[in-house]
C-alpha cells in the first residue's frame, strides 16, 4: 500500500545462541540469534503498544499498566 510506519522495538537480556551460519564470499547472509529478554517495548508510530519489565513487574498493554496492583499490594 505504500503507506510507511516508524517500528521500535527495544529489548534487554542476554543472547542464549547465535548462530552465523556459513558464511560464503559474494552471498547474502543471516544470522539467527536466541535471546532471553528482562524488557520489552514495542512503539507503532509513536504510541506504546507494550512495555514489559520483568525486573521491575511493569506490564503496560495499550497503556493499562496490569501490574500495577501488584507493585502497590508489595509496597513497590
Amino acid at each position: 500500500t505504500g503507506e510507511v510506519q516508524a517500528v521500535e522495538l527495544v529489548v534487554r537480556g542476554r543472547h542464549k545462541e547465535v548462530d552465523s551460519g556459513e558464511w560464503k564470499t559474494g552471498e547474502s547472509n543471516t544470522t539467527k540469534v536466541t535471546s532471553t529478554n528482562s524488557y520489552a517495548k514495542l512503539t507503532i508510530n509513536g504510541e506504546v503498544l507494550y512495555e514489559v519489565d520483568l525486573i521491575n513487574m511493569v506490564e503496560i498493554v495499550d497503556g493499562v499498566d496490569l501490574m500495577e496492583a501488584h507493585r502497590n499490594a508489595l509496597g513497590l
